[in-house]
């Protein structure tokens, strides 16, 4: 608890519109395919998980909101995110990844600050990545620039 409470008073220090990840991501192999397994079962089919990459399958462009519980501008942006993934359904791949349960996939993708969303384009490539709390303006700003919706 006390860690708790000391990990969300730097938060706020830091900035209320960010939160730092943590950056110790020594985990063993085991635990790596274990938290991979449990990423990918909480994924539909449009997406699979190679060596901590996500690679959408379905053809669809991709969102990743990497978020933690203990974090403020994250609470506050999952009901817009979820939200827009309702608008968005069967046109954009929505994920988030809980970077203490999916820390090898965090590191992968260079997350220092979250929240941080990564916008892919249908064949994986990462188009635009935005850190800290957006709006839902902000976000439908980002999506019709690099999606056209």
């Amino acid at each position: 608890m006390k860690k708790l409470l000391f990990i969300t008073l730097i938060a706020f220090s830091a900035g209320l519109f960010s939160c730092h990840a943590k950056n110790d991501y020594k985990v063993s192999e085991a635990e790596n395919d274990e938290a991979v397994a449990a990423v990918e079962n909480s994924l539909n089919v449009a997406y699979k998980i190679e060596n901590s990459k996500i690679i959408p399958t379905n053809g669809l462009p991709t969102i990743i909101d990497f978020s933690a519980t203990w974090c403020p501008p994250c609470r506050q942006l999952k009901p817009i995110f979820s939200k827009l993934e309702e608008e968005f359904k069967g046109r954009i791949n929505f994920i988030t990844i809980d970077v203490d349960d999916n820390p090898s996939i965090a590191q992968y993708y260079g997350v220092q600050s979250i929240p941080m969303l990564i916008f892919m384009d249908p064949n994986g490539q990462i188009k635009n990545t935005l850190v800290g709390f957006q709006t839902r303006d902000q976000l439908l700003e980002t999506i019709n620039t690099y999606f056209g919706f």
